[in-house]
């Protein structure tokens, strides 16, 4: 079963917020550094309470993604790794995309993915993902790959005035800066 399908079946059957899927990366990013993902340490890490931790790590034990007994360890079942390695590949493409090809620094970067890339349905990174294999290393050879994928986009949608209008604006917008 190819990736895209695999995401877009966990997406529908688990029915994945944003919240879930930033415990399963907080959980999975403290199993990477520590070893193991304590309810303490997630709530500490996530900047909430004790209770809230236990009350996401209890629903995502219900969805199957998470083990955890009381006063135990969280663990990552196979299905909750395998969305957490998803969505860590996934911030790291966001992250190296604004990097490499729109020249932000790092950091801002870092923040920039961790804000986007929860909120991604499985369509958009699919998207996202072709997208970034053509520009993360862009040559004059790929421009017709480019060049057909925006195409391709745009297929269904006709571009509003107001895009570019926004265009024109853009020198104007650089002013105030």
């Amino acid at each position: 079963m190819s990736n895209e399908l695999r995401e877009q079946k966990l997406e529908k059957h688990e029915k994945l917020t944003p919240t879930v899927m930033s415990y399963i990366s907080t959980i999975y990013n403290l199993m990477e550094k520590e070893g193991v993902a304590r309810i303490s340490d997630i709530a500490k890490s996530k900047g909430v309470s004790y209770a809230s931790a236990t009350n996401a790590v209890k629903k995502l034990v219900s969805l199957g993604l998470v083990d955890h007994k009381r006063y135990g360890f969280a663990k990552l079942t196979p299905r909750g790794l395998r969305i957490a390695q998803m969505l860590k590949s996934g911030e790291s493409r966001i992250k190296y995309f604004f990097m490499y090809v729109v020249g932000i620094p790092e950091k801002k970067a870092e923040q920039i993915a961790s804000l986007m890339v929860y909120d991604l349905d499985a369509d958009t990174r699919r998207k996202l993902r072709k997208f970034y294999s053509i520009l993360i290393d862009f040559t004059k050879d790929k421009a017709e790959e480019l060049e057909k994928f925006i195409q391709e986009q745009r297929k269904n949608t006709e571009l509003p005035e107001e895009a570019y209008r926004l265009k024109g604006k853009i020198k104007e917008d650089e002013d105030y800066e």
